[in-house]
């Protein structure tokens, strides 16, 4: 078998460079591969205590609860001393449907889906 000799600043310019190459490859083609275009992006909400102090209850709700509006998520607080901050996600319009059955719900229940 053979030995290279390649130092490792020439190892690391290797590397860098097959790194580039596979990241514009990949950024060049679209984005998605197979996502179809009736699949686009729809926001939804949520609680989050992320950076705050937050009660365990609040923590095990915002982890399985999504909202279709914002006055959704601050109605369905776990408590009410809850402040967790409402924040916005995107969902595939797929996920959307199959979460809120279409818009007919405001609140998806996580725990329901896995």
């Amino acid at each position: 078998m053979a030995k290279f000799n390649i130092s490792r600043r020439d190892f690391i310019r290797l590397s860098s460079a097959v790194a580039a190459v596979a990241f514009i490859g990949i950024s060049c083609d679209g984005g998605g591969g197979n996502q179809s275009s009736s699949d686009e992006a729809v926001m939804v909400y949520r609680l989050s205590v992320r950076g705050r102090r937050g009660s365990n209850a609040s923590k095990k709700h915002n982890a399985n609860h999504l909202f279709l509006t914002p006055e959704a998520a601050d109605q369905n607080r776990a408590h009410p001393g809850d402040r967790s901050r409402i924040v916005s996600i995107e969902l595939s319009n797929s996920r959307f449907n199959e979460l809120f059955n279409g818009g007919a719900t405001e609140v998806a229940d996580l725990r329901d889906f896995f």
